[in-house]
């Protein structure tokens, strides 16, 4: 259920002009086994607050002051809020795509 500053939260993430093709509004993102989960909004092929569970992150854009991001299956979806901790996980999940860059990897952060 969404309180009234997460409806805030999500309506001014709605209203964002974003580069990127946008599959989906994420409330309550956490990151769990290098996917996001959360509670979808717009997202193609899922009920309203429903909780989603992404396909694997493949790459993290920090969009003004946004989170965005990519997934194996090419979704590309919008952070609206964090789930307790869910910060910083995502924030160590850039840590290790940092580190995976540096060997080369395929795994980035922009």
């Amino acid at each position: 259920m969404l309180t009234l500053r997460k409806k805030a939260r999500l309506a001014d993430a709605l209203l964002d002009d974003y580069e990127e093709v946008i599959t989906g509004y994420i409330v309550d993102a956490k990151i769990v086994a290098g996917c996001l989960v959360g509670d979808a909004y717009k997202a193609w092929g899922h009920d309203e607050g429903a909780q989603l569970i992404s396909g694997s992150i493949t790459e993290v854009i920090e969009y003004d002051r946004r989170w965005l991001v990519k997934t194996q299956d090419l979704e590309c979806l919008v952070i609206v809020n964090f789930a307790s901790g869910g910060r910083r996980a995502l924030l160590h999940l850039i840590n290790l795509f940092e580190t995976a860059q540096l060997a080369r990897s395929r795994w980035c952060l922009h």
